[in-house]
């Protein structure tokens, strides 16, 4: 009797030691994709007054025929409040209309790309300078085009495909940027509300996935089950709060998928979305539409 259970026990314990291992492999296996999807495209955008997050969402060449001598584009999208002390109008007279004129200057903003070793772990930057090619007050967003034009960046950013469906309520969504200036990080929640309005009446996303200063520009993100990728859904751009200064992190308010296609077709852009590119605007056809304005 004693040696049957000793049998039972010791088999029982064998067994047990072959199977937690294997438990603690599945646990701390590296979401490759995960990384690969959302963390690698997410970048900082530096500017003297403070900083703010950014996702490459294009990087190659331009496909219209008018585009061929262009090297290469890369295309960041963050907030129009990231890089808005970048961008100045001023009226002034000009002579030659004889009547005042609105004159814009957009100045160069730094981009930091993150260099990260075999563990995912972020272990520096390197700086790259980007113009803004792109904005729109009221949708805060913006999009900036960095000036190294001779490498095609891997990691792009997969967006939410339109007219498919989705994302919907209660799918859980991720939100990736620099917070409080740290290296590019995840934070998980559910996307809370697809209906929101910000004081304008432009449309937001609500999600429970916390974000902070520093957030703002970065991405919010879903997982698609039958495209098997993560796909961003918004750009984080606001967060709530109560009292005087009180942070409520989980209220994270994002533009969502259908404001950014509008933005980027809007201003020439739509080849990022999927749409046909568009033909390189004329010098001389641009100048004389600017003096008879």
């Amino acid at each position: 009797m004693f040696n049957k259970l000793s049998k039972c026990v010791v088999a029982t314990v064998f067994t047990a030691l072959l199977i937690i291992p294997q438990f603690a492999v599945a646990e701390t296996e590296a979401p490759v994709k995960k990384i690969t999807e959302m963390l690698y495209p997410t970048v900082m955008v530096d500017l003297s007054d403070g900083q703010g997050s950014g996702t490459v969402v294009f990087s190659g060449k331009r496909k219209h025929e008018s585009w061929k001598d262009e090297k290469v584009w890369t295309l960041v999208l963050t907030n129009h409040h990231v890089v808005a002390s970048a961008v100045s109008i001023e009226e002034e007279f000009d002579p030659k209309r004889q009547k005042n004129v609105q004159k814009e200057t957009r100045r160069p903003v730094h981009v930091r790309l993150w260099d990260y070793n075999d563990y995912s772990t972020a272990i520096g930057t390197t700086g790259r300078v980007a113009r803004i090619v792109a904005w729109d007050k009221h949708r805060d967003l913006a999009l900036l085009r960095l000036d190294d034009k001779e490498r095609v960046m891997e990691n792009i950013a997969i967006l939410w495909p339109e007219n498919i469906g989705g994302p919907y309520l209660f799918q859980k969504t991720w939100a990736v940027g620099s917070g409080m200036s740290n290296p590019p990080y995840p934070t998980e929640g559910l996307l809370s509300g697809i209906s929101g309005k910000d004081a304008k009446g432009r449309a937001l996303y609500l999600s429970s996935a916390p974000i902070i200063f520093g957030n703002s520009g970065g991405s919010l993100w879903a997982y698609s089950k039958s495209r098997d990728k993560y796909e961003m859904i918004g750009v984080p751009s606001m967060v709530g709060a109560f009292g005087y200064g009180n942070i409520v992190t989980h209220l994270a308010w994002s533009r969502p998928i259908s404001e950014i296609r509008a933005f980027l077709r809007e201003n020439d852009y739509g080849f990022v979305v999927g749409d046909d590119d568009v033909a390189k605007e004329d010098p001389d056809t641009k100048n004389k539409d600017d003096k008879n304005k």
